[in-house]
């Protein structure tokens, strides 16, 4: 064809033509958005001593909690801090404002969660002893212990449902060593370990819960699932397999109770990827199947 017969955009025509196809395309290609959860406040069961109390730092444990359920990459964590919703309520007053470019989140339009998680520590512990060592003035034998028990109930804020409780346990002890006093508590570390330790396996049954790990693919004894770093499991972990079947449906409210599963074994983690696990199918009692779910012992 001839230049004369062809027909020539305009430069400004052809770039504003890319731009529609790219948004186009990024559009297209966007992410699914992720569940939205929101930890609340740590509550604190009565049967908690008063001396017990005092080492229970419960904005520590919440920052935790917050930072193991983000660590997944699984979930947009809301906070429900009150200084927080407070700093960003003094942000909206302020895009009101003539000074303000005024983009911030208009009032009555911050997101809502998905799900709640409700924390209640049901038994903490945290305390040193000391005894007097035998022979030897102003000499005792020290030792630290603690201990940190919980449940969380996850709670599906559109329906008001329990979806779940979870528990989780951590607890710690230090060798005995000579010291030359007595009294006194536990170094702090120790608790933002625990509280780490919980909320790590907080995480973890918070991630089974809406993401159930399935069978991705097989070949031969090997069986790739949709869990990588961040489901908490480890090369040598062994995990149950099991086949789903038919829907079970109470007949009188046509309620879904679930599936019907039969158990066909246990599988290795043999490698744990970013964001998918191999294991080691060797402990099935038949091949293992796209589909096939797997959950923890």
């Amino acid at each position: 064809m001839t230049d004369a017969g062809r027909v020539h955009l305009p430069v400004r025509y052809a770039v504003a033509l890319f731009s529609l196809m790219v948004v186009g395309l990024n559009a297209g290609a966007a992410a699914p958005e992720k569940p939205r959860v929101a930890v609340m406040e740590p509550m604190v069961g009565e049967g908690i001593s008063k001396w017990s109390k005092n080492y229970l730092n419960l904005q520590t444990l919440w920052d935790e909690m917050e930072a193991s359920i983000q660590k997944s990459r699984k979930f947009e964590v809301l906070s429900r801090k009150k200084a927080v919703l407070e700093s960003i309520a003094q942000e909206q007053a302020a895009a009101k404002s003539d000074a303000f470019a005024g983009d911030a989140a208009p009032s009555g339009q911050l997101k809502n969660a998905n799900y709640q998680v409700i924390p209640v520590v049901q038994d903490f512990k945290f305390y040193r002893s000391s005894k007097p060592v035998p022979n030897l003035e102003s000499k005792y034998w020290r030792q630290d212990s603690g201990m940190l028990e919980m449940q969380a109930q996850v709670i599906d804020v559109a329906s008001g449902a329990i979806k779940s409780t979870f528990y989780m346990k951590s607890n710690f002890g230090t060798k005995k060593q000579v010291v030359n006093s007595k009294g006194g508590a536990p170094n702090s570390v120790h608790f933002t370990r625990m509280a780490k330790s919980v909320s790590g396996q907080m995480a973890d049954q918070l991630v089974d819960l809406v993401f159930p790990m399935v069978v991705l693919n097989v070949q031969a004894d090997q069986l790739w699932i949709n869990r990588g770093q961040d489901g908490g499991l480890k090369q040598g972990d062994k995990l149950k397999v099991f086949r789903p079947g038919v829907d079970l449906i109470d007949p009188y409210t046509g309620e879904r109770l679930g599936g019907a599963e039969s158990e066909i074994g246990t599988a290795e983690v043999t490698r744990v990827n970013p964001k998918f696990t191999i294991l080691k199918g060797t402990g099935l009692s038949e091949p293992a199947q796209q589909g096939d779910i797997v959950r923890k012992p």
